[in-house]
């Protein structure tokens, strides 16, 4: 599921504080595969510090497992696999702006999209890159 840029981007006059995906997405990806076991999923999580891994089957990405839905499955004995909570998500491009994947997460329902060029996974965007990149960008001395 790819929705077009165009129909997010962002009006010219607003460009230069709207950067491209690639400038805000976090490069390194942690990725797992469908068949890995939960507790597996739970500690390449917490040693790579992530709350999301994109699930692959060899290059074709069936979703992203998402901490919370990971957590729950462990609590109450949940699939014994990483697959079935691989949930879809949104995939964007560098290109992109900012303002435009945010809106992908926003409709993705999910607090992450995947960013992909020629079809191949280059990195992760989360609502945690998105807010920093505002923070970062704030004037000195704004009011918090």
């Amino acid at each position: 599921m790819q929705p077009s840029p165009e129909r997010f981007a962002a009006p010219p006059e607003t460009l230069d504080d709207d950067p491209p995906v690639g400038a805000i997405m976090t490069p390194r990806v942690v990725a797992i595969t469908p068949d890995a076991p939960l507790r597996t999923a739970l500690g390449l999580m917490a040693s790579g510090k992530v709350r999301h891994l994109p699930v692959l089957d060899g290059s074709r990405c069936l979703g992203v497992l998402v901490e919370t839905d990971l957590v729950e499955a462990v609590a109450v004995g949940g699939p014994g696999t990483v697959g079935p909570l691989a949930r879809p998500v949104p995939m964007v491009s560098a290109g992109w702006r900012r303002s435009a994947a945010a809106r992908a997460v926003l409709e993705g329902g999910v607090d992450a999209v995947l960013v992909t060029e020629d079809g191949r996974l280059i990195g992760i965007l989360t609502a945690t890159d998105l807010v920093t990149s505002l923070a970062v960008g704030a004037p000195e001395g704004a009011p918090r």
